[in-house]
């Protein structure tokens, strides 16, 4: 499900959640125009083992690694050999990139690199809808912490179940837990939703509890739990959804938007409500 909107106001302008989505944008945009976008990702990136294991011995180790890369000519085309498969060689790992910053440094840098559009774009959506509202209630200067803190601890949850040897990159620790507190502090909140299914595409009304209910346990917990390994850090999203279900209450909250300033939905807004 893609989030469109919710029916939830605001006391004022949020300006940490604005600021977070021009500055994620603006370092994808400067990390996408380098020749050196992958060194970058090394470097800035967040990679488990450097922190498990140690520093000298994370370079070692690297140093012996590689990745397959596909073989391609001036046009981009995939290069074949007279069997008609791809031609692949074996290129070494950046590694004097990856050690470049300790890993206490890039667990926090990672939080402000995305692995490509779709990345950045669906974690700014979610920042933009769930972000503003759990701002109004902290405060700027609260949210901040909390937006960090968070983010912080799902990417430490990543390390301790995923242990992985890539890099991880993107704010979606920390969004998770925003969507966390969001899911406590309001759970009967509307959210307009849209529903791919297949070919068929359609929207659809439900309370906050369900659409974040469905985010953190047939889009993470599950995949987690019984799903083949793959690329994306879903103990990073459990944990800092958990870190901000947890911490919301610890941070004095200010009082909620007055219920008739709220948007509204037209019941033509969906064409289901649940």
């Amino acid at each position: 499900m893609i989030p469109i909107r919710d029916d939830n106001p605001t006391s004022g302008r949020t300006h940490v959640t604005i600021a977070l989505i021009v500055v994620n944008v603006a370092i994808f945009v400067f990390q996408i125009t380098r020749d050196d976008q992958e060194s970058m990702v090394w470097k800035y990136g967040y990679v488990p083992a450097q922190l498990t294991v140690g520093a000298e011995k994370f370079k070692e180790e690297l140093s012996r690694q590689g990745r397959d890369v596909l073989v391609t000519d001036r046009l981009g085309r995939v290069r074949t050999n007279i069997f008609g498969q791809p031609i692949v060689v074996r290129q070494p790992l950046p590694v004097e990139a990856a050690t470049a910053l300790p890993a206490w440094i890039n667990i926090f840098t990672c939080m402000f690199l995305h692995g490509g559009w779709m990345h950045l774009l669906g974690n700014m959506l979610y920042l933009w809808i769930f972000g503003n509202n759990v701002e109004d209630r902290l405060g700027p200067v609260l949210f901040f912490i909390f937006y960090i803190g968070t983010g912080l601890i799902g990417n430490l949850a990543h390390t301790v179940f995923q242990q992985s040897w890539a890099p991880l990159v993107g704010a979606s620790g920390a969004i998770s837990g925003v969507m966390g507190a969001y899911i406590l502090l309001y759970p009967h909140t509307r959210i307009l939703a849209l529903v791919p299914l297949g070919w068929y595409w359609f929207t659809v009304k439900l309370p906050a509890w369900l659409f974040l209910g469905i985010y953190i346990v047939a889009q993470n917990l599950f995949p987690a739990t019984f799903g083949r390994p793959d690329s994306v850090a879903y103990w990073a999203h459990i944990g800092g959804f958990a870190a901000g279900v947890a911490l919301i209450y610890l941070f004095p909250l200010r009082p909620a938007a007055r219920a008739q300033s709220v948007r509204a939905f037209h019941p033509d807004d969906a064409d289901f409500e649940i």
